[in-house]
């Protein structure tokens, strides 16, 4: 079997080698000087690979049946061993899984030398103007083949994986260009927006308290018109921090794609966050009034110092209209009260959010109800899709590095076959 793979990344090199390793002869196609370009940025540089809680409430798309159904075939135990084989170990640390040295360079390099090991056809700084299928011979038993269109020549193939990525990130080179390819061969997509980014926020107090970062907990809520009520959609915990523009972090990245795609469809956007989450709703009065009995006499300006950051704390105290001078014990009951449901539920509305080039993925992508559970195409045979092409993106935590090696790995072994 004579395979092309179209793109360098993770998903594409992966496959690769396990078409390789079932006897194909591969040829990857990849626009970029070196393949493996973003895969060098992924963990902050330390390439967090995959996580220890596989659930598949991590992973996102609009077909979430089929995306367990990849993680079954090629599950977690498979990709690991994978990359044991290849001379890769791995640790975990704080439920992530990394290659043991904390260095994405490694993943890279133990992928492109095995790329190498087995004589597979690597063709970079290469851009595909174009795929067709074409009949191989006037005998209907025989399969069409590929014919794919470089700068520079043409060259025949029997299957075709699409391992192009996405839009994010251009400069490592997901450009987009994969998701034309597929739609010539008239697969539809579910629109790409970014994902795995930060928000920017209405308000104009951003600036006064940007570059903090507090634990907190974040609630998103999304309604269809002004005069409607807000939905819950979405929740998550972590470290906030707070931009010039809005809010970042973990827990707001792994809500992004709920609230880009509800900007997109012109909701209304808010999220609520709690700042001390550590302390409940129902013992916080307590807790506020034991602060005020230890600090009487001090203004309300300091009423927070020890508790949160000093900015943060003023902004709370602003935005209950209290002024800063008073005396913490000139607190009426309804003013505590206040300050405590600021702090619980510290709202903000969502304007917009960080685009391809700010966005970690790319939420969307080629339908996965148009591929088979063996990520072969309903509607041409022998092309396969692998990687962040595909309507499908995880949380922050080595998710989407698990579900390029998964699906690279069912990709490459089945279009081998």
């Amino acid at each position: 079997m004579n395979i092309a793979i179209i793109g360098g990344g993770a998903s594409g090199m992966t496959a690769a080698i396990a078409a390789a390793d079932c006897g194909a002869s591969v040829t990857v196609f990849e626009h970029m000087p070196r393949i493996g370009r973003k895969l060098i940025l992924t963990g902050s540089g330390k390439c967090n690979i995959s996580n220890v809680d596989m659930n598949i409430s991590h992973f996102h798309g609009n077909d979430i049946k089929a995306i367990q159904s990849v993680l079954n075939k090629c599950p977690q135990s498979d990709t690991l061993t994978f990359y044991n084989k290849l001379g890769l170990y791995t640790k975990e640390r704080k439920g992530g899984i990394y290659p043991y040295c904390e260095q994405s360079y490694a993943v890279v390099d133990i992928l492109r030398f095995a790329i190498r090991d087995r004589n597979i056809d690597l063709h970079t700084d290469c851009d595909i103007r174009k795929i067709e299928r074409v009949r191989a011979t006037d005998d209907r038993t025989v399969e069409d083949k590929f014919v794919i269109t470089t700068s520079s020549k043409k060259l025949t193939f029997d299957r075709v994986i699409l391992c192009c990525g996405s839009n994010a990130n251009r400069n490592t080179g997901s450009d987009g260009s994969g998701y034309e390819l597929a739609k010539s061969f008239g697969h539809k997509l579910v629109k790409p927006l970014p994902a795995l980014t930060y928000l920017t926020c209405e308000e104009d107090f951003y600036p006064s308290i940007a570059g903090i970062r507090t634990k907190a907990v974040v609630s998103l809520f999304t309604k269809p018109s002004k005069d409607a009520s807000y939905d819950y959609v979405g929740m998550e915990e972590g470290e906030l921090q707070l931009t010039k523009t809005g809010i970042s972090g973990v827990c707001v990245f792994n809500l992004s794609h709920i609230a880009v795609r509800a900007l997109d469809e012109n909701l209304q956007v808010k999220v609520e966050i709690d700042l001390l989450p550590d302390i409940t709703k129902e013992e916080l009065p307590d807790f506020m009034e034991k602060r005020i009995s230890d600090i009487p006499e001090r203004p309300l300006e300091e009423l927070f110092i020890g508790v949160l950051a000093k900015q943060l704390g003023i902004l709370i105290i602003k935005r209950c209209s209290l002024s800063l001078k008073d005396r913490c014990d000139s607190l009426s009951e309804e003013q505590i009260e206040s300050i405590c449901k600021m702090v619980k539920r510290f709202d903000t509305i969502v304007t917009g959010s960080g685009d391809t080039e700010a966005s970690q993925v790319i939420q969307g992508g080629v339908k996965m109800s148009e591929l088979k559970e063996n990520l072969e195409s309903r509607l041409v045979s022998g092309l396969f899709f692998a990687g962040e092409i595909l309507d499908v993106h995880g949380d922050c935590g080595g998710y989407n590095l698990q579900w390029a090696a998964s699906s690279g790995l069912l990709a490459g072994r089945e279009a081998a076959k």
